[in-house]
């Protein structure tokens, strides 16, 4: 019975503790809760009031900064969005401007290729007339000759003939016309000129004619055998001549603003660690491939110690400048003309290719400045713009403002020159553009329902001369700590917003002013 009467003892105590727990609990919420409310309705009321009203008549304008900040949007009608903001939200968003400015627009494009041979340095040694194969001297291919060195030697019918009608000439003491003819003849066989002078000399007739390479170079294909009989036009031997060599490269098509004929490219290859080459950009293919959207660019290297190998891989560099109309700068180039087919042959006055006797061009021609000192374009620093594909934006700031005041402009963009664009049109020099907080800006200009980079167009709700739209700032008022109070703007209808309307007494309990 006595531990009976223990235990409830113990649960009454508990009881009586808990009791008090509650009691103190709900005197706690009930005394912060009434304070609180008095407080919150205290600060909230004197800016709900041009709030509401400022939503009624400028519509979604009204929300302010999208973080919270305290900020300005204005619209005028059919002109540019400007953003203001307080010092203090300026310094929070971390705002940073940029001069606009004329300086130097250079690149370095980075392509990849591959060694090729050099189309315009290829020969074929042909037979000219029917004959046997009787001496064959190259035996392989890849052997290396000069332009010169023996490679068959051939037993012709034909060619006993054409000798015997030369001595007929000469014994018949025909016109010298009628025997140059016939010497002319032996020439176009295969023979030299010291073959033939020898001819007449001894007056004797040769059995064989020799057929020497026409150029020096490599051969890549050997199709003459030891005693073959050929006919007239039978191709021999390929010769390449390797002392010059192609290097066709992928450039994509953002580069091609930069790539011009005549250029100068420096490439190295991994069989030649630490080795640069050079070479001139002599063609531009002017079909872009489907497969890897690149343009093929051909460029003319020398190859003197016959390094550069056809197949080889390379990676290639080209340093390339722009003036202001986006015409690359070569000031070697000023005033010259180019032959069409070499970029090595420059003149300075108009003429033809000593070579291929095409007329020269200008290089402006080429897309070359034609001015000594060129004006250089307006750049500005990439991470001003703003861009979708379709548009570009940049937000510049207003001189004179008693707030930082910033306004939304479309620009045009020309190429990118390293981390930096240039600007085609759309601003000027000496004007400033935010480079950093531009999306924070960009972003409460939307939220605000005012044209920003997402939105282009501006809503249809919105007043084509709306006016500026406040979000409370220490600066534009005075208020509890942290809350500013909007400007006073006219209560709107109560047709237009019935929703918006607020007592004035509901939160002080006294009458309105």
């Amino acid at each position: 019975m006595n531990e009976t009467i223990s235990i409830s003892k113990k649960t009454v105590k508990w009881i009586v503790l808990l009791v008090l727990v509650v009691i103190a609990l709900g005197l706690g919420y009930h005394w912060l809760g009434g304070h609180g409310a008095k407080h919150s309705s205290d600060q909230m009321q004197p800016a709900s009031r041009p709030t509401e009203a400022a939503k009624a008549k400028a519509g979604p304008a009204a929300t302010g900064h999208a973080h919270g900040l305290p900020a300005r949007v204005e619209t005028t009608g059919g002109g540019p969005v400007r953003y203001a903001m307080s010092e203090e939200a300026k310094m929070l968003a971390r705002v940073q401007t940029a001069e606009v400015k004329r300086e130097k627009a250079a690149k370095k494009l980075r392509m990849v290729g591959m060694v090729i041979d050099a189309e315009t340095r290829v020969a074929t040694l042909t037979s000219r007339i029917d004959g046997r194969l009787d001496e064959v001297f190259i035996d392989f291919t890849g052997v290396k000759v000069a332009k010169g060195d023996p490679m068959v030697t051939i037993w012709s019918p034909t060619l006993i003939k054409s000798q015997v009608e030369l001595f007929e000439s000469i014994k018949s003491k025909d016109t010298e016309g009628i025997i140059r003819g016939a010497e002319e003849k032996l020439m176009q066989y295969g023979m030299t000129k010291e073959q033939v002078e020898r001819i007449r000399e001894n007056k004797k007739p040769e059995l064989y004619v020799t057929l020497r390479a026409p150029i020096s170079g490599i051969v890549m294909k050997k199709m003459a055998v030891l005693g073959q009989f050929v006919k007239e036009g039978q191709d021999m031997f390929v010769i390449n001549d390797l002392s010059h060599v192609w290097v066709k490269l992928d450039a994509y098509e953002p580069d091609l603003p930069w790539i011009r004929y005549g250029q100068e490219v420096t490439f190295t290859t991994p069989s030649f660690p630490g080795k640069t080459f050079k070479g001139k950009v002599i063609f531009i293919e002017p079909v872009l491939e489907m497969e890897t959207r690149t343009i093929k660019v051909r460029v003319d290297a020398e190859n003197p110690d016959y390094e550069l190998k056809p197949h080889m891989f390379v990676n290639a560099e080209l340093e390339v400048e722009i003036d202001d109309q986006g015409r690359v700068i070569k000031p070697e180039w000023v005033g010259k003309y180019i032959c069409p087919f070499d970029p090595k042959e420059v003149s300075d006055v108009p003429g033809t290719c000593p070579r291929t006797k095409q007329p020269l061009q200008p290089a402006t021609a080429y897309g070359y400045s034609g001015i000594e000192n060129p004006v250089l374009p307006l750049v500005v620093p990439e991470t001003a713009v703003l861009f979708t594909g379709k548009r570009s934006l940049v937000y510049v700031e207003v001189p004179n403002q008693k707030q930082p005041t910033y306004e939304q402009r479309d620009v045009v963009l020309g190429p990118r020159a390293g981390n930096k664009y240039v600007i085609s049109d759309g601003l000027r020099e000496g004007e400033r553009v935010v480079v950093k907080g531009n999306f924070e800006i960009d972003s409460s200009v939307q939220i605000s329902g005012q044209p920003s980079m997402m939105s282009p167009v501006e809503p249809e709700k919105a007043s084509p001369s709306a006016p500026e739209v406040i979000s409370g700032g220490p600066e534009l008022g005075t208020s509890h700590a942290g809350h500013g109070t909007a400007e006073q703007e006219p209560e709107a209808p109560a047709k237009r917003a019935p929703e918006a309307e607020i007592d004035p007494h509901s939160a002080h309990g006294k009458e309105g002013p």
